[in-house]
């Protein structure tokens, strides 16, 4: 077997909803990483200006072949003949999670949201051939050969199981390393809590002392506002300049993306008289719309909360020659007589915002309540730290500013938007974190003892000399329980009848922590293995035991089983389900 080669560099992909990009650094001492230097690509083909990421989007030709990726992808779409038949997608990362905004309104979706799990996949991966191809080759252009890369790639911290597990598929389908030591999955707004705190930032405030991020005791939470989620867990800052994760991550479909959707449906469409009059209108000039959409992108990055003049959003050629009279007249009446421009009041781009806006301030209060409920009765505010492409919007800012006024202090760190990219390549040199919380509870199905009028009777299973109830759910872990980073939780197991061949395991999930039998509605089974008996069958019972275990902490969960007598061991890769 070929040797491994001592991993040299670290590298990053930071893949998100709207854009995505790659950096990279030398692995060295934990202590010089304030000195640090990280490398990201900052020109990408098409780029209408130098930032850290290219965009999120693919062309593609009628028989599903890759024409063009990011903002290339866009740029020959735009300038494409009519007769075109290829299709641009973006935004497809929100087709790995279908999740709901829980505000009782009527959800404000994406286009791309329309895309199956599977194929939303196939798109990740086809995007990420190209920028590990361009990572790969630079990195290889610095001395480098390719098996001494580490990687990092970057996941939602509100994403299950289930949407890691394809994320990690499609990435060693991409061509990444299957080695899971060499690949890692980190979560956004973590690795954006370790840029934050190498960078330096702090509060804003210029009066008495200023809060650090450093100092072991030092609690905050990170809010990754990015272009398809927004989220947000807490931390604790301890020694050996590690983190432990103090809070329940949580977080929602708040991303910018949403605003623009919301612009469409709020604006848009009434400007144009109805969804069947915008519908027409891109299906006839689709990139047209699309270029109107973006010069809203740009609008929407400078407009803040006490402006007071209108947004004038030019209105492209190929869309005007397209409105026919109940649009045209639909859009002057809207807009006193302008028909050549989108006119957007003040108040109009609020309420736009405020599609989106309070449902990240909810999720801030949920996380500050949760760190409050832990001081214990003492004093002190909490630190917000905003990260992630939404979060350079000064409408955003100055709402979060407001609603924390008085309860916690804002920081927002030097290029926000690339504090997970540049946090990922930390990571990638020096996993930071101490210890996290469960996201569900994780246990196996077992034969436990029978408790008559408790356990159901379709249960019960008589063996030689006992009875036994065979549904029940023996845990490992509960959700919300902290778990130190790469802790392994074992529990002994024994056949249940004599002479037994083989004893399986058959793994479960559950987002409760009460959970007594693997058959309760949201029990849901994730994977199952198997161990050969026969080196022990022979042997009394109490010698025939196997220590089944489980490891915690990692972004990823494992399962092993072993003959305690023998030390031979299995493993199983989990298979998950989304949750419903």
């Amino acid at each position: 077997m070929k040797a491994l080669k001592k991993q040299k560099v670290a590298a990053a992909i930071d893949f998100g909803t709207h854009g995505t990009g790659y950096a990279w650094t030398l692995i060295d001492d934990e202590r010089r990483q304030q000195k640090r230097q990280i490398h990201p690509r900052m020109h990408w083909p098409s780029q209408p200006a130098p930032y850290p990421k290219n965009l999120t989007a693919l062309l593609l030709s009628s028989d599903g072949d890759l024409l063009a990726w990011g903002y290339e992808a866009r740029r020959r779409y735009n300038a494409r003949s009519a007769s075109s038949d290829i299709r641009y997608v973006k935004s497809f990362k929100m087709s790995l999670a279908p999740l709901t905004r829980g505000t009782g309104e009527k959800p404000v979706e994406l286009p791309a949201e329309l895309i199956a799990s599977d194929e939303a996949t196939g798109l990740i991966t086809l995007y990420l051939q190209k920028i590990y191809k361009e990572a790969v080759d630079e990195i290889k252009r610095s001395g480098f050969t390719e098996d001494e890369i580490r990687w990092c790639l970057t996941v939602p911290a509100i994403w299950g199981d289930y949407e890691k597990q394809l994320m990690r598929r499609a990435a060693v389908d991409a061509g990444l390393p299957e080695d899971p030591k060499r690949l890692l999955l980190a979560y956004e707004p973590e690795v954006a809590a370790h840029y934050a705190r190498v960078s330096g930032a702090r509060t804003a405030r210029m009066t008495g002392g200023r809060a650090t991020l450093m100092s072991p005791g030092s609690r905050f939470l990170v809010a990754d506002c990015g272009g398809g989620t927004v989220d947000i867990t807490a931390y604790r800052a301890v020694a050996s300049n590690k983190l432990e994760e103090i809070g329940r991550e949580c977080g929602g479909k708040f991303g910018s993306e949403y605003v623009n959707q919301a612009f469409v449906e709020s604006v848009l469409v009434p400007r144009f008289g109805s969804y069947e009059a915008f519908e027409k209108i891109g299906a006839q000039q689709p990139s047209a719309l699309l270029a109107l959409i973006e010069k809203w992108e740009e609008a929407k990055l400078h407009f803040s909360a006490e402006q007071e003049e209108d947004l004038y959003i030019p209105i492209p050629s190929a869309i005007d020659r397209c409105l026919d009279d109940d649009a045209r007249d639909s859009l002057a009446k809207a807009q006193n007589g302008i028909d050549d421009e989108i006119v957007v009041k003040p108040e109009e781009a609020r309420l736009v915002f405020e599609k989106v806006v309070p449902g990240i301030l909810a999720l801030l209060d949920k996380q500050l309540a949760e760190m409050q409920s832990q001081r214990r009765n003492t004093s002190g505010k909490e630190l917000v730290v905003l990260v992630g492409g939404f979060s350079n919007s000064p409408y955003l800012r100055h709402r979060i500013q407001q609603h924390l006024e008085g309860r916690a202090e804002l920081i927002v760190p030097p290029d926000p938007q690339a504090a997970v990219l540049f946090g990922a390549a930390h990571y990638a040199c020096d996993p930071q974190i101490r210890s996290r919380r469960a996201r569900m509870t994780y246990g196996c199905a077992v034969s436990d003892r029978f408790m008559p009028g408790i356990d159901p009777e379709e249960s019960r299973i008589k063996g030689p000399d006992y009875e036994l109830c065979n549904r029940r759910f023996s845990s490992f872990v509960k959700v919300g329980q902290p778990v130190t980073l790469g802790e392994w939780v074992t529990r002994p197991h024994f056949p249940v009848w004599p002479n037994q061949d083989t004893l399986k395991f058959d793994i479960y999930t559950s987002p409760r922590s009460n959970v007594r039998y693997v058959t309760e509605s949201d029990c849901r089974k994730i994977g199952s293995l198997a161990v050969d008996l026969t080196p022990v069958k022979n042997l009394p019972r109490s010698s025939q035991s196997v220590l089944v275990s489980m490891q915690f902490g990692e972004t990823e969960i494992q399962v092993t089983a072993a003959l305690k007598e023998t030390g031979e061991s299995v493993s199983t890769t989990l298979l998950f389900e989304p949750l419903a």
